[in-house]
């Protein structure tokens, strides 16, 4: 990206200072509004002190007891991922604090992704990115008391350390992540087929699988979680539609739906389409996928990682786009190449974040699932922009 000359940079810098100010303010607005919302985190924290009195916290019946109402959303998460919500029930206001926390995460990670992947972009750019982009889907997390914030910063965490070459770190990190939501854990395949010729390393690969499978699963074994429910049976339905889950399998289920399909036909569909979609993106990926892997650059292979990893996930949810914030910034393809273009993406990645702070939301299917659309957009335009004619060789 080109430097602004010098008799610019400072009224620009100026200028962003400001911008950012602001930024700093409706958070601080967002956080006093939006503190006592937090419904997912009001599920962990009563499943975590139905736990605690010795209740099943994947049984709605017996954390109703305890929490003397009835509880509607059960937690989700496997038991390991109990232990920092044993810890935050203890604490006074702990949804101010865990509000708080988790705007501290999207601040450090605005910082690593400038540090270690941005270097030339301005620092206004990530962080509206950050929390506008995809349909605010920082928002989204912060609002409902979603642990994907922490997921993307352990996430991002481990990325670093795989950059770095700390590949034990990056395992460790990412088994972290995974405890949540278990699908993070498909990232250790980089182990496998490193960039380059750095050496794979199946060891290290099988270290990690274990301690995920005996995290998530010996609890349910051994010790007081053995005799609780599955809390697999709780995991919600991948074809659920609506703009909490603007997933690829969920939008060819919307689609069947409108169509006058029944409900297990459109599940079909559904599913075939995701099929379908996987085959052609990956078709379409592998040209730029070798090509990057022979380059041995890293940190594309980790942006690329990232796209493929959203752009396949069964179930994405709204919030689960903030690990994709820094990867469209990193590329930034033709025609958003140059200082011009960078700003003109921040917009396109941001314009429908803006539409939902100004309350001026859609629910025409392309709305619902534009953040899938988007994303598949901007990946196209990479590949394309990196394989075709003009391509620069590696």
């Amino acid at each position: 990206m080109s430097r602004a000359a010098p008799g610019r940079a400072w009224p620009r810098g100026i200028l962003h200072g400001v911008a950012l100010a602001l930024l700093g303010l409706y958070l601080v607005v967002f956080f006093t509004g939006n503190v006592a919302l937090q419904w997912d985190l009001r599920a962990c924290l009563t499943a975590a002190r139905a736990a605690l009195e010795g209740a099943d916290p994947y049984d709605l019946a017996q954390v109703s007891a305890v929490a003397g109402r009835e509880v509607a959303f059960p937690f989700l998460y496997p038991p390991v991922a109990l232990l920092p919500f044993f810890v935050l029930a203890s604490v006074p206001g702990a949804a101010a604090a865990w509000l708080g926390f988790k705007l501290a995460l999207l601040g450090a990670l605005v910082a690593l992704w400038r540090r270690m992947f941005l270097l030339d972009t301005p620092l206004l750019a990530i962080a509206l990115v950050a929390l506008f982009g995809w349909n605010g889907a920082a928002l989204w997390d912060l609002r409902s008391g979603n642990v994907a914030t922490l997921e993307a910063a352990l996430l991002w965490a481990a990325f670093a350390c795989f950059v770095r070459g700390r590949r034990g770190w990056f395992a460790v990190l990412v088994v972290a992540a995974a405890c949540f939501k278990l699908l993070p854990a498909v990232f250790l395949v980089l182990l496998l087929v490193p960039p380059g010729a750095v050496r794979a390393d199946p060891v290290c690969f099988a270290l990690a699988a274990a301690a995920l499978l005996a995290l998530v699963f010996g609890p349910l074994w051994i010790g007081p979680a053995a005799a609780w429910e599955g809390f697999l049976r709780h995991v919600p339905a991948a074809l659920a539609a609506g703009e909490a889950n603007p997933g690829v399998p969920s939008a060819f289920a919307a689609l069947a739906l409108q169509a006058g399909r029944t409900a297990p036909e459109a599940a079909r569909i559904a599913w075939i389409g995701y099929a379908l979609f996987a085959a052609a993106l990956a078709a379409a990926s592998a040209p730029y996928l070798r090509r990057t892997w022979r380059a041995g650059s890293a940190a594309d292979g980790i942006m690329a990682a990232v796209f493929l990893y959203t752009l396949l996930a069964p179930r994405p949810m709204a919030y689960g786009f903030i690990l994709l914030a820094p990867a469209p910034l990193y590329f930034a393809p033709r025609p958003f190449d140059g200082a011009i273009g960078r700003w003109m993406l921040v917009l396109a990645l941001c314009a429908q974040g803006f539409m939902r702070v100004a309350r001026m939301p859609s629910d025409a299917w392309v709305a619902v699932y534009s953040p899938a659309l988007l994303t598949l957009a901007v990946w196209l335009l990479i590949v394309t922009a990196r394989t075709g004619p003009r391509a620069a060789a590696p």
